[in-house]
């Protein structure tokens, strides 16, 4: 049985401002059937009202409450204490509004996330203070990110040039790190066993999802392809080709009768 989807976004739900064909489908299928959907996404740049916003544009309606991003996980995660940030402002919102003292003198940690404005000097500044004893924090390791206009740096991208100049390894939040997930079945109040983990990258989504106890199902709709699958140590329970599959997926497992199907 399947009582929730956490759906990831960025390749999954929508590529850039376009829609994934059917993805509004599946979730106005999921809710008629009682089935929770979650959004849970690695990037932290946007606030929950403005992905809300976004994904009410794309013909899903929601509230704030059906979004998880990395800088909530973040701040969830972490003990409020003083940040010194390399991110946009739904990072640095976020953490402002759980506590957290914004900062670059003395921080207990520095935090790395997506950031378009990324620099040598915000480089030197994370290195310096990563060496004088803040921890190494970082959102996720994305190294690139579908877009519209095709795939763009990431946050792991940043992630790594901060790995490369201290040599330390940070605490990862979001996916393939389990911390995200298991914040998502905290917020279902559901068991891993009733929840499948959705998402388009074999190397981020899948593994968190299996990571927290959740069977996986990859959609071919982003950066993965299937020989990506084939080659991955983690493997999806499922290669769907698109939303229409996930459909009958999730009517399959829970005895439902797809709309339109005899």
């Amino acid at each position: 049985m399947i009582r929730a989807v956490i759906l990831d976004l960025d390749g999954t739900v929508y590529t850039g401002h376009v829609p994934v064909p059917g993805a509004a489908d599946f979730v106005s299928f999921a809710r008629d059937n009682s089935i929770r959907p979650l959004f849970v996404t690695n990037r932290s740049n946007r606030l929950p009202a403005e992905i809300v916003r976004h994904l009410g544009e794309c013909g899903i309606p929601c509230g704030e409450p059906d979004v998880l991003t990395t800088s909530e996980a973040t701040a969830s995660h972490l003990q409020p204490g003083r940040a010194f940030c390399i991110g946009e402002k739904g990072l640095t919102e976020t953490l402002a509004a759980a506590g957290f003292s914004l900062t670059d003198e003395n921080p207990d940690y520095v935090i790395v996330s997506f950031d378009r404005h990324f620099d040598y000097a915000k480089l030197e500044k994370a290195s310096r203070l990563i060496e004088g004893g803040a921890d190494f924090i970082a959102t996720n390791p994305d190294c690139g990110l579908k877009t519209d206009k095709g795939i763009v740096p990431g946050t792991g991208a940043i992630v790594a040039a901060v790995r490369a100049a201290t040599g330390r390894e940070p605490v990862m939040i979001g996916k393939p790190a389990r911390i995200i997930m298991d914040m998502a079945l905290k917020r279902l109040r559901m068991p891993a066993v009733d929840v499948i983990c959705v998402g388009d990258n074999v190397t981020t989504d899948i593994p968190s999802g299996a990571a927290a106890g959740m069977r996986t199902a990859l959609l071919l709709t982003g950066v993965s392809r299937r020989e990506d699958a084939d080659s991955s140590p983690v493997k999806p329970d499922w290669i769907l080709d698109s939303f229409a599959g996930l459909v009958s997926l999730v009517a399959r497992e829970n005895g439902i009768q797809p709309v339109g199907q005899p």
